[in-house]
């Protein structure tokens, strides 16, 4: 009970800080895009580059991506199944798919992971975000150029590889891996490491982005609101909070067996609410908005409850 009362109260009572502010006359449509920008792009990469460079490679467990990506990729299967039963386009299917499989795991998870365990619990997260856009909007993308392109080959192939590399432009991805190669070599270079001076300014840079990161989802779940499709945005939401945690969890026990910290971590992560890239994509296809939007919503407000059934689950202690 004290690890909700320590990590869920904290992350979620700024969420709804930042729910409240966006509600409010102090943060306009514009002012919430240059908050962001300058969350992601400036307080998030401190954060995670400051973070890797203290990580060793051969600490690194290759597991925890097969065990998560497993479970996503049975549930997103599951999803276009479903999809298809209910007579949706394929389009329209990947969306219901992405909103049920796509986590949060910059915005909410980073500062839940990091409250909860620390830079030692960030690692396996990170690891996952690493290239958790990248294949599930890009495969995303891919999707919906073949049911909007009819199946044009050249053009979707095109369409592909522009998805694939805006994906990689994320500031979040090469933070990690400069990181990481920093990391490696202040270790094996002698005399080489960050200036004294550099690293206070990451240092205050990064304790900045969690909190804003908290807010600026908060804020943003303020000015987008509820729209139609909320009965299929919630089973989307439902499979994303109660499936996947679960189909990963398995994998990671009993498939590709993972140290208890990664898997508590990669379990967490999958229980983690829709990722507002899931609404971007639709926004940017024109296809399942309302649905796509709603469950961004829908799974964020359950989350709370879900996310302390999860820590009860897994035994996780406060610090």
């Amino acid at each position: 009970m004290s690890a909700i009362v320590d990590i869920i109260v904290p992350v979620f009572g700024m969420v709804l800080v930042g729910w409240m502010i966006g509600r409010s006359k102090l943060l306009s449509p514009e002012g919430l895009r240059g908050f962001t920008a300058v969350t992601f792009y400036v307080l998030f990469p401190a954060l995670l580059f400051r973070s890797m460079a203290k990580v060793r490679l051969e600490t690194l467990e290759p597991q925890v991506l097969l065990a998560f990506f497993s479970g996503v990729m049975v549930l997103y299967g599951m999803l276009m199944v479903l999809g298809r039963m209910q007579g949706l386009r394929l389009g329209d299917r990947a969306m219901f798919a992405l909103s049920g499989s796509f986590s949060n795991g910059v915005g909410i998870g980073i500062p839940f992971v990091s409250y909860g365990f620390g830079e030692q619990g960030l690692v396996p997260l990170l690891m996952i975000i690493s290239v958790h856009s990248l294949i599930l909007l890009t495969f995303t993308c891919f999707l919906m150029e073949m049911d909007g392109a009819g199946g044009r080959q050249g053009n979707v192939l095109k369409r592909l590889g522009g998805a694939a590399l805006s994906m990689l432009k994320h500031p979040v991805i090469p933070a990690i891996f400069a990181g990481l190669l920093w990391g490696e070599i202040t270790t094996h270079v002698p005399g080489i490491a960050t200036p004294a001076v550099i690293d206070r300014i990451l240092q205050a840079l990064a304790a900045a982005a969690p909190p804003c990161g908290l807010i600026m989802v908060g804020a943003s779940l303020a000015h987008v609101g509820l729209k139609g499709h909320w009965q299929s945005a919630a089973v989307a939401s439902t499979f994303k909070l109660a499936v996947l945690p679960v189909l990963v969890w398995t994998i990671g026990r009993y498939v590709f067996p993972l140290d208890p910290l990664w898997l508590t971590v990669a379990t967490l992560n999958a229980a983690l609410p829709a990722g507002a890239n899931v609404y971007l994509i639709a926004q940017m296809y024109g296809v399942g908005v309302a649905r796509a939007t709603n469950a961004v919503v829908i799974s964020t407000a359950a989350s709370v409850f879900t996310l302390s059934i999860a820590l009860l689950l897994l035994g996780v202690q406060a610090r």
